[in-house]
Order: C-alpha cells, then structure tokens, then sequence
C-alpha cells in the first residue's frame, strides 16, 4: 500500500513539472491538468496521513491560503445572492482557483515533493520553463497566428497573455539560472540562456506591451538578491547595463512595439477629464477606469454582474468624457482585474481581489526576510517576481478572466505557497 502510494505521488510530481510545457500551445492543457490533480490530490489528502504540518504558524498560513483560493469564487456567489441574479458561467474561472487547493495542500505537505534533492520550483526555472519557452518559439514559427498586422501569438492566445506570459517565463528563467548558475552543468546553462533569449523574442514579436511594466521590478529584485551578494555592487551594475543595454535593442528592432511605449505617455497627457476623449488605447483605459469606479459606488454590495451596468452606461457624466465606443466597450472588460471584479460583484469582489495580491506578497516579502539559502529563497524570490508581474499585468489587463488563466495561475502559487509552507515547516 505504501509502494503504490508513492508511485502516485511520484506520477503527480511528473504532471506537475510538465504543466507548463504546452500551456501556450495546447488549448484545456493546462485545465486538464488542474483537474487531474485535483481529484488525484483530494484522494491522497484523504487516503494517506502520512505527514502532517506540525507549526501551528504552517496551519494557520494554509488556512489563509485556502481561504485566498476560495475567495474570489465566494465573491462573485455573494454579489449574485444580493442582485438575486445567479449566472453560473461566472463561476467558472474562480471555481479554477478552488480547484487548486487540494493540489496546494498536498504539496505543502509534502506529498508531491519532486523524486529528487530539488524543488519542483527549481526545476521549473532551471529546465521546464527554458524548454517551455523553446517548443513555443518552434510552435509559433511553424504554425504561427496573426492578430492585426504585425502581432504574432499561438492559435487560441491573445497577444496580450502571449507577450506578457512569455515575458514572465523569460525573467523567471532568469531568476533560475542566475540563483543556481554555479550547480548547472554547461547544457543546462546554454539550454536556459536560449529559453530567455526566445522568450523575450516572442514577447516583443508578440507586439504587445503587457507585462513590461513589471521589468524594473524584476531588475531590482534581481540585481539586489540574486547579483549583488554573489559578484559585488560594480560587477552587478554591469551586468544589469548590459541586459537593459540588450532589451532596449530587442525593442528598438520592433519598431511597432517601441512606438507604442511612446505613445503611453502621449496619450496620458492628451487625455480629458471633461471633454470628448479620442478612443485611443491608453485614453480608452482611463475612461473605463473611471466609469468603473463609479459604477462599483452606486451598487457596492451587489455588484453588477458582466453587463448590468449597460443600462446606466448613457448617463450623463460618461458623456462628457467618453465616446458611444468607450461607453460599450467595457462588455468584453474593464481592462483592470481589481476594477472588473470590483464591478461585477461590488465589494466582495474588490476585498477577493486585493486579497488574492496582498496575502501572496506578504508570504514572497516574508519568506525573503528569513534570509535562508537554497530551494525557498528561490521560491520566495520567484513569488515575489510573479505576483509583482501578475499586478502590473493586472492594471491594464484582466489576468483571470480565462478559465485556463486561472488555472495556470491557480496551479503556479499551489506549488510555490505549498512548497515554501513545506520548506519553512521543516527548518522549524
């Protein structure tokens, strides 16, 4: 009993480290995937006691996460029972989120612990994402997809996941190879070196600006926990000229590309806060900002559902600023994640929100302060990456609102939050 029992622990730790290989690639992979564990992992939580979280500090922190998992569903369950208006596709992507809490309590647990001295994690940035991000790049130019004239993705991506996504990928690679470049041999290195130079090819072909707004913060987590303890001050301020020095020219060859990150600021500074507005992609996002905003003040509690607030959508305020185009546009979205779940189930929605960010960055920012080595300083350091580029993604984009959205990133901070909690557990 005890055999099979670890043959399936060892056979869940195999699709945990190949789930992100085809998530741009293969539609419902990367759900398939979340539904395979979870009912895998529900089984092993109830079947196998074998280990149990002995801190109490552990037990309390999987609550929380749990409770962050189950949040954003119980938000939108909550505006629907005050409007009394129940739509059940809305469950869909939160319920993804859900879907992940058995698969984070079994690895904080340490039932999926990979069949190996490393984490999960570190073979994810070390080996998987690389590979990841090179079976992209072969996808993409033998089968690519164009959206508009110059923006390149996969066939069921948009090119904002795509770019920013492929982005991330490129900066935890980064993260990886940097923390563990002396214990990789040299295929290692040359495999993750090719895995960030294609990632960041594909974010830029990609033609979108998503997600490169979150950079800065990359380079200074970077440059201050990863180069500076290892090769000193001076010899990390070059190296980080040199990779801004090779970004600015990745960008500087799409010229689409780099116009558009001109035109962020000119279009800040044409826009008008009482008069018409030109519909153009930052101006467009100002204006749905402010028209959520106020449609979260008049229904806080109840919310408006996806598109209860179109009969209010022609009033008097939004005229002086907005075009029929603007005012109907945000039926696709508020292209803001706090704003959009904010609106449609009101308060609920906006604590589930900034929850979903806060109790994740708390837990990078403290896992960081313990000044460990090792697997959870690269697991802290990575959480703190990916929810800083998650938020950022955020202000101007939707990042839950596909349900294999959801699932990856339901997946990815079940395997980070688990494994730091498991980690943490036993150095205690």
């Amino acid at each position: 009993m005890r055999v099979n029992s670890l043959k399936l622990n060892a056979l869940l730790s195999l699709l945990v480290l190949i789930s992100p290989l085809f998530f741009l690639t293969v539609k419902h992979w990367t759900n398939l995937i979340v539904i395979c564990l979870f009912v895998s992992c529900s089984y092993v939580l109830t079947k196998d006691e074998a280990y149990q979280l002995t801190s109490l500090r552990s037990k309390h922190w999987c609550q929380l996460i749990s409770g962050m998992l189950f949040a954003q569903l119980l938000a939108v369950v909550l505006g629907q029972i005050f409007r009394l208006d129940f739509y059940s596709p809305n469950w869909d992507g939160p319920l993804r989120l859900v879907l992940c809490v058995p698969i984070f309590l079994a690895i904080a647990k340490g039932k999926l612990w990979a069949e190996s001295d490393k984490s999960i994690t570190q073979i994810w940035l070390t080996t998987i994402l690389p590979l990841t991000l090179l079976w992209t790049l072969f996808f993409r130019l033998v089968w690519p997809t164009s959206w508009g004239p110059v923006d390149l993705t996969t066939y069921f991506v948009d090119p904002l996941t795509f770019g920013s996504y492929t982005l991330l990928f490129s900066l935890l690679t980064t993260l990886g190879v940097s923390e563990y470049w002396v214990k990789l041999n040299s295929v290692n290195k040359c495999l993750c070196v090719l895995g960030v130079v294609s990632g960041i090819y594909l974010s830029v072909t990609s033609g979108s600006r998503t997600g490169w707004f979150s950079l800065p913060v990359f380079l200074c987590v970077w440059a201050f926990f990863v180069l500076k303890p290892r090769i000193g001050i001076k010899r990390s301020s070059l190296l980080l000229v040199f990779l801004v020095t090779v970004l600015f020219v990745a960008l500087a060859s799409n010229a689409y590309l780099l116009n558009k990150f001109i035109l962020v600021w000119t279009e800040i500074a044409d826009y008008k806060w009482n008069a018409p507005n030109a519909d153009t992609s930052v101006g467009l996002r100002l204006s749905f900002y402010r028209m959520g905003l106020r449609y979260f003040l008049e229904r806080p509690f109840a919310g408006w559902g996806d598109l209860g607030w179109a009969l209010q959508m022609n009033q008097q305020e939004f005229l002086k600023f907005a075009s029929d185009y603007a005012r109907e546009s945000p039926r696709h979205g508020f292209h803001n994640e706090i704003i959009t779940s904010a609106v449609r189930s009101g308060i609920w929605g906006l604590i589930a929100s900034l929850g979903f960010f806060a109790v994740v960055f708390i837990r990078a920012i403290q896992g960081i302060r313990l000044k460990t080595m090792g697997d959870h300083r690269l697991i802290s350091l990575t959480l703190l990456v990916f929810i800083s580029h998650l938020f950022i993604a955020g202000l101007t984009t939707e990042i839950t609102n596909l349900v294999f959205l959801s699932s990856f990133i339901g997946l990815t901070l079940a395997v980070l939050l688990g494994e730091q909690i498991y980690l943490e557990a036993n150095l205690q």
